[in-house]
């Protein structure tokens, strides 16, 4: 939650409050200028709307109103929240992890990530990739690193296993860590945030999807997005392209999802990057097909 009252009383802005809200006069709103205090900033979530103008990225009329960078903005919001996804668990107080296997592949693993056209050095020295080994917990996976601001908060581990064995043995595709386990509940946050540099993002189902979709692309470690991770998308991208797996089951579930972001304020398009490629999910994508890709949606 964020306490606008308090920012904007220290700031010297004018405000009316009503329930869960703090009203100001919108400056985005032109011709004429507003001095109705149209403009809101929720409590709840930093989502702003204003009655004149309609739902605005919450950066973009904060920073006029505070006259100064989104980036100031953010760190001044920041100072002013408490139990939001944008300020995470304070995890410098809980203890650190240290991520399971070995950086050496098994041929197993290597035949796995190479089999579907990854670049394997890439992966180890960009995300830091390593195998499950043999044995263990983690044995026959891919362990998967997530990080928040350069620190390693969780990982998760895909399976290198086939459909029929793992339909057999009644195993997961994906493990993630568990959350007392882990420095931060993974579902709090997003994984590849720390590769994202732009005010719009791209999200998928998968870590896999990830990985070959590279940066300013994110997931959220597993078929739902809890609420945290809508308001950690809000804290930080402006605009969110959805691109779930090429099926109808998944299309539905990103169309609904579309719905509940838009409700809190976010700027969102769903896309099927994948038909046009005859592709199920972007993790069957090319280089070449992904560098396109980005090109048509983000140019």
């Amino acid at each position: 939650m964020t306490n606008w009252k308090k920012l904007f009383d220290d700031m010297h802005i004018p405000q009316r409050r009503t329930k869960g809200w703090s009203n100001v006069n919108c400056p985005l709103c032109r011709n004429p200028v507003d001095t109705h205090f149209n403009g809101g900033f929720s409590d709840s979530s930093p989502a702003y709307n204003c009655w004149r103008c309609g739902k605005h990225y919450w950066l973009e009329p904060l920073s006029l109103i505070l006259k100064t960078t989104p980036f100031e903005a953010r760190k001044i919001v920041d100072s002013y929240s408490f139990n939001t996804a944008n300020k995470p668990v304070d995890y410098e107080r809980k203890q650190n992890i240290v991520l399971p296997g070995c950086k050496e592949l098994t041929r197993g693993e290597f035949e796995y990530l190479k089999n579907r056209q990854f670049n394997i050095p890439y992966l180890q020295k960009k995300y830091g990739i390593r195998g499950g080994g043999i044995a263990g917990d983690w044995s026959y996976r891919i362990i998967i690193p997530v990080f928040l601001e350069g620190k390693l908060v969780s990982w998760t581990g895909r399976s290198i296993l086939d459909r029929k064995t793992i339909d057999e043995l009644k195993i997961p595709r994906y493990k993630n860590l568990s959350i007392e386990n882990s420095v931060i509940n993974p579902k709090e946050i997003l994984f590849n945030v720390d590769n994202c540099r732009n005010t719009y993002v791209i999200l998928v189902e998968g870590p896999f999807d990830v990985l070959k979709m590279g940066d300013d692309c994110v997931c959220s470690l597993g078929t739902s997005v809890t609420a945290a991770q809508k308001k950690f998308l809000l804290s930080r991208f402006r605009k969110v392209f959805i691109a779930f797996d090429n099926e109808v089951s998944a299309q539905q579930k990103a169309k609904k999802l579309a719905v509940e972001l838009d409700m809190l304020g976010i700027e969102v398009e769903v896309v099927n990057i994948c038909a046009d490629y005859n592709k199920n999910d972007p993790g069957e994508l090319t280089t070449k097909e992904v560098l396109a890709i980005k090109k048509e949606l983000f140019d």
